[in-house]
């Protein structure tokens, strides 16, 4: 009785014993597994790509494999890189070229001057140089990461450095690009005459940074190019000299006589020599242009160059004021003799 109790308990007992005496064989074909599985990936890892697949597959050792991608395939796709680097470095500079040339025509066309063609050459050439600089160090860049070596520590420090740099240097960058859109746009060249910031000079030296000029007094002022915002060219195109002569309020009584005396005198400065082939209109007297109690202002006015506007204005000037003082009209404000001093009294 007791020994049929007992016999299905000795049977557990024996079912345990049988399974913990088997578990080290299982345990030894799952970690079998286990490692032959670890050992295809280490050997996937060896190589990469189709090429490596393919061999395999063909029955190739997975370490010849991975030789010969690295012997055929790398090499190809980094001659590949450069080639790529290459054509995008050539038509991007001859796109830029165009496209300078196109602008800087447009803007040489608005303002006639004569050298606006080897502005356009110079920029176009730094600017294509520009280009090709960024695309090689882009395609070096993806040449090394394919070689192995890590980049990113490189990129992480060249970024802190550039946000730095560009954060600290903006005024520069701003003064550099103002001068390549100045130059392109070719507003104004070495030896016209400007006004910039209420000063008027000839320029005498233009960079990518700051522009230089001369004013009148000789003051060479040096301002960068990134705070001109206002510039008056006085030396493109066509120019007017204008005269301004103050007659004293008594030759409002005779307006047709001062006409005609400036007039006259206009004429007389246009016809010489050294002003008739600048002039390119007849004299325009304006007429009374400004007055108050005592004194009247009569503007007289001549097309000419840029480059003449000053000795024609001089002259006209001259001429005027002689030929008024001959009509006694002039000075504007006449000094009456008054009566002699006594001698001081001892």
């Amino acid at each position: 009785m007791s020994t049929a109790l007992l016999a299905p308990v000795q049977a557990l007992v024996a079912s345990s014993t049988t399974t913990t005496t088997t578990s080290p064989a299982s345990s030894t074909g799952n970690s079998g597994v286990l490692g032959q599985a670890n050992q295809v990936a280490a050997q996937v890892d060896q190589g990469g790509g189709w090429l490596y697949h393919l061999l395999v597959k063909l029955g190739v050792s997975p370490d010849t494999a991975s030789t010969v991608t690295d012997l055929i395939v790398r090499p190809l796709s980094i001659l590949i890189v450069v080639l790529v680097a290459a054509l995008v470095a050539r038509y991007g500079a001859k796109f830029i070229r165009r496209l300078l040339t196109r602008v800087a025509d447009k803007a040489a066309a608005r303002s006639g001057s004569t050298r606006a063609g080897a502005r356009v050459t110079t920029m176009s050439s730094l600017a294509a140089n520009m280009w090709r600089l960024f695309v090689f160090v882009v395609a070096g860049a993806i040449v090394l990461g394919m070689l192995g070596i890590n980049l990113t520590p490189l990129l992480a420090s060249a970024t802190i450095i550039g946000a730095t740099l560009g954060f600290g240097a903006q005024q520069i960058v701003r003064d550099y690009f103002s001068g390549a859109l100045m130059t392109m746009e070719d507003q104004y060249n070495i030896g016209d005459s400007v006004t910039v910031g209420g000063v008027t000079g000839v320029i005498e030296d233009v960079t990518m940074r700051v522009t230089r000029f001369r004013g009148v007094d000789g003051t060479l002022y040096v301002i960068p190019n990134g705070d001109i915002r206002l510039v008056g060219n006085l030396s493109r195109g066509w120019a007017r000299a204008v005269c301004d002569l103050t007659l004293p309020g008594e030759a409002a009584t005779d307006m047709d006589t001062v006409r005609s005396v400036i007039e006259g005198a206009a004429h007389e400065v246009a016809q010489r020599p050294e002003f008739a082939g600048h002039v390119t209109e007849p004299p325009q007297v304006v007429g009374l242009f400004a007055a108050d109690a005592t004194t009247i202002t009569v503007r007289v006015m001549l097309l000419t160059v840029p480059s003449q506007r000053d000795p024609l204005r001089r002259a006209l000037r001259e001429a005027a004021i002689v030929a008024l003082a001959r009509a006694e009209l002039w000075p504007a404000d006449p000094a009456t003799p008054g009566p002699a001093a006594a001698p001081p009294g001892r």
